[in-house]
């Protein structure tokens, strides 16, 4: 009970902290969005040129003729303090990217004076650009360009890399993504070698402390144990690492679609994608 005891006031302190982070987070205002293009890319920031840019309009106008799948590149001047998986989020629900029938909508978003991107993918398209993919895709083939400043042969390259995935068998299709899975989650594991171990420590303390916090409620009510029972809130602790733990370090989310004449429906976009940075 002292470790119980000199641990009640840290974690006071804590939990003060992240409920004024949470009340500020849900009162922050929203970034003031751009308005929906009438085509398949907006170029806000001014950085496609005229000739790949007209290209890439071509070429997505007809994709989503043909396929009904909707693939929209956004690029910002500023992501106005957001973090890019909210603002992609924010404009994806807002623009309703993604096809009524398919539902199969990908956002592609580029700040450059933040330097960074963000690929958002709706429920639809989940099935074949998972995270894993989405991110080797941003890693391997995408941020490597913008690094040399070509933001057009960045893109480009990506959108063709989204495209040949969406149409590639799905036995294949799967295949692919698997590997880029894979890839991902080794690479995660190895950049973060302690990061098992001291979640696991966190955990341990935060169950420490709700065992010894409901064992004093306890018996001020005068009962022998509280209500919970603490192999309940091991078992939901448990849980919990195992999600946390399963997560890659490339996603985001959104909400709902359809895009004009890119869709018209929506894909549902529910935090499925990847960010990078240059």
């Amino acid at each position: 009970m002292r470790l119980v005891s000199s641990l009640q006031a840290p974690v006071r302190l804590l939990l003060a902290l992240m409920a004024l982070l949470l009340a500020f987070a849900g009162t922050a205002a929203r970034a003031e969005l751009p308005a929906r293009p009438d085509g398949p890319i907006l170029d806000a920031a001014a950085i496609l040129p005229d000739e790949p840019k007209s290209a890439l309009d071509k070429k997505l106008r007809a994709y989503n003729r043909a396929t009904g799948r909707a693939i929209i590149i956004a690029t910002v001047p500023s992501l106005d303090g957001q973090v890019p998986e909210r603002y992609a989020q924010d404009l994806a629900r807002a623009w309703g990217i993604g096809g009524a029938e398919s539902q199969e909508g990908v956002l592609f978003l580029v700040a450059p004076t933040e330097r960074k991107v963000r690929i958002q993918t709706s429920v639809g398209a989940q099935g074949r650009l998972t995270d894993g993919f989405v991110g080797e895709t941003l890693r391997n083939t995408v941020t490597p360009r913008f690094k040399e400043n070509d933001y057009a042969g960045g893109i480009v390259a990506g959108v063709d890399a989204i495209i040949a995935q969406l149409d590639r068998d799905p036995v294949d299709a799967k295949a692919v993504a698997e590997a880029a899975d894979a890839a991902a989650a080794q690479r995660a594991q190895r950049s973060s070698p302690s990061g098992g171990a001291a979640s696991v420590f966190i955990w341990l303390v935060v169950f420490v402390v709700l065992i010894g916090f409901f064992g004093r409620l306890g018996r001020r009510r005068g009962y022998h144990r509280s209500g919970i029972d603490p192999g309940i809130v091991l078992w939901g602790i448990s849980e919990a690492m195992r999600h946390g733990s399963s997560s890659g370090g490339w996603s985001g989310g959104s909400d709902d679609g359809g895009f004009g004449g890119f869709g018209g429906g929506g894909g549902g976009f529910d935090g499925g994608g990847a960010s990078g940075d240059w």
